[in-house]
């Protein structure tokens, strides 16, 4: 039987269709969006899920992707002959999901990188893949000291023909964090504001300097279903040249659950540069900042 770092890598990987199969059968509510179908399935996995469900996660990922079921020892990808490839996906450079406060047990990838692409194909690798966290740098923000890392700098892969793209990211809150988030909150304005936020950042997938903030094109981010705000577009400097957003950090705290057992589910989507593959790879990364 799976164990239960498999099983959750294969609940991350199915679609709305197949998490409503899987809650109906095990006797749960198999309505709502799909990060709330997805919450639910984790949750079924937390409280112990019979080996009649743990079958059904397997007969469900597998009419999926019929080829292979991905392991984790499958994370680590081969060497390719055609060409060098990129660091491996260890599970010190995978982005965590923790229910209870604790760390997880087990790694979690961020929904899109656990589809087709990732079912080692050979033939097709040497053109589609790229570092999962490449060794990029994000420009120090004055006035703002890093606290955490919640998810590293993250590649929005461009490897096919798709021009719009959407990625989903998971990630929950130790009871530290929650605590030092909450104790920031600062009421005595006309709004709610942190001293301590969740932050969301977008670089270019360069890695000669320490990268600005740059924004993939026509890009919309939904924190637990919520539109988040995003700087608005600077006038152009000249006619027909696509406008652009300031260069700036994303501040999502407000739409952050501050608890240690609901996960927080970031939906990002985007329209990719076809045929520009390497230079605009843009990488979105999760970090808990003090404001000075």
């Amino acid at each position: 039987m799976a164990d239960s770092a498999e099983l959750k890598q294969m609940v991350m990987s199915l679609r709305v269709s197949e998490l409503q199969v899987l809650l109906g059968y095990a006797g749960r509510n198999k309505h709502g969006r799909k990060h709330e179908l997805l919450t639910k399935a984790l949750h079924l996995l937390k409280a112990g899920c019979s080996p009649a469900v743990q079958m059904k996660i397997k007969e469900l990922y597998r009419r999926r992707f019929p080829q292979k079921i991905m392991t984790p020892a499958d994370l680590s990808i081969p060497n390719v002959h055609s060409g060098p490839m990129p660091a491996t996906l260890s599970p010190s450079t995978i982005p965590q999901l923790t229910y209870d406060g604790h760390p997880a047990s087990s790694p979690l990838l961020p929904v899109s990188l656990l589809g087709p692409k990732h079912e080692l194909e050979l033939p097709h690798l040497t053109s589609a893949l790229h570092p999962v966290h490449p060794d990029i740098k994000l420009q120090k923000l004055p006035f703002y000291d890093l606290l955490d890392e919640l998810i590293k700098p993250t590649s929005l892969a461009s490897d096919n023909s798709q021009r719009f793209r959407e990625t989903c990211f998971a990630f929950a809150l130790t009871p530290q964090q929650v605590q030092q988030i909450s104790s920031s909150m600062d009421i005595s304005g006309t709004k709610c504001d942190f001293t301590v936020q969740v932050q969301l950042r977008f670089c270019l997938s360069e890695t000669s300097c320490p990268q600005e903030d740059h924004f993939p094109p026509n890009l919309c981010v939904k924190v637990n279903t919520k539109p988040c705000s995003l700087p608005g577009y600077l006038p152009p400097t000249k006619n027909g040249v696509e406008p652009k957003r300031p260069s700036r950090p994303i501040n999502i705290t407000s739409l952050v659950r501050l608890s240690t057992t609901v996960p927080n589910t970031i939906v990002v989507s985007w329209t990719a540069e076809i045929g520009r593959v390497s230079k605009f790879l843009f990488l979105p990364g999760f970090c808990i900042i003090r404001k000075g």
